[in-house]
């Protein structure tokens, strides 16, 4: 079974924000950082020796902050539930993510929490805060996918061929808009699922809201290995001209990873010339092809 990661497309700011969340978050950590090297400065752009990305956990969720230049910036149609059953912990968390940011359902007494809200932080990253347990989610932090623009409606269709791509799909707790609630009505409201074993929330919003997915925010898959790599891949991809580098696009527009576990072995090994012919080996590709990039790494 693959495993999952979410990652987060920054313009500089990944390392502020790492320590940021890892200092405010509960159950959280630092787990890597890795730099950017001269190979592909054509691409991305960045001074070398500058930090590429942080990958670091928070209440359960693995979470990669890129720096990847100005091209794109995070939006709402990728959030994450906060869940904590605490009232004072939630008015902290939401003071210190409104420092910069900005409210998209204040703070307070809704018919579904007695305690929530919704904010974007300063750096565009949105969090749902809940005076609530996990409950069979079993994690604090859980991210949720709005399917809007042209995917609203097809929410409850993506999470199952999510699940079925990925190796595993269990519905965990869905709800819909009841009749009455016009364009909405019949559409996923909340769906909570495991998909590849972890938890991810769902809903449609067919309101004009202005955005949709983009390379913004992406779900990272890590395969087992190349078979499994071109599987996933092949039954997500519908873009061509979206794909570079592992990146792909699927047909509701979400954007997604396919990296071989392999992969940091190779772009961010110890021999620097090696590192450095993978990376420039990687920089050519659409499709990661591990046997390539361990043939540029060992020369």
């Amino acid at each position: 079974m693959a495993s999952t990661a979410i990652c987060i497309w920054s313009d500089g700011w990944a390392e502020e924000a790492a320590h940021f969340y890892a200092g405010l978050f509960p159950d959280a950590a630092i787990t890597r950082t890795a730099r950017f090297s001269p190979e592909g400065v054509e691409h991305h752009g960045q001074a070398d020796g500058s930090v590429m990305s942080i990958e670091l956990t928070l209440g359960g969720q693995d979470i990669m902050l890129l720096n990847g230049g100005p091209h794109f910036t995070p939006n709402p149609s990728m959030s994450f539930f906060v869940f904590i059953n605490d009232r004072g912990a939630i008015d902290r968390l939401w003071s210190a993510l409104m420092e910069g940011g900005k409210a998209m359902m204040e703070l307070g007494s809704y018919p579904w929490c007695e305690h929530y809200g919704w904010v974007q932080d300063r750096f565009g990253v949105s969090w749902q805060l809940m005076t609530a347990d996990p409950g069979k989610l079993n994690q604090t932090i859980v991210p949720a996918l709005m399917f809007t623009q042209g995917a609203a409606g097809k929410a409850e269709e993506a999470m199952a061929r999510y699940g079925e791509i990925l190796g595993g799909f269990e519905p965990v707790e869905v709800s819909h808009y009841p009749q009455g609630t016009g364009a909405n009505e019949g559409l996923l409201m909340h769906g909570q699922y495991r998909i590849a074993g972890k938890p991810f929330i769902a809903f449609d919003s067919p309101m004009d809201h202005g955005f949709g997915f983009t390379p913004g925010q992406s779900i990272q898959v890590f395969t087992s290995g190349q078979a499994e790599t071109d599987r996933i891949w092949n039954a997500l991809t519908t873009v061509p001209e979206a794909e570079q580098c592992g990146w792909l696009v699927d047909r509701y527009g979400l954007s997604w990873q396919i990296i071989p576990k392999d992969l940091p072995h190779y772009i961010n090994g110890p021999d620097p010339d090696g590192r450095s012919r993978a990376r420039t080996a990687m920089f050519q590709m659409k499709k990661l092809d591990i046997a390539a990039l361990k043939a540029a790494y060992e020369g």
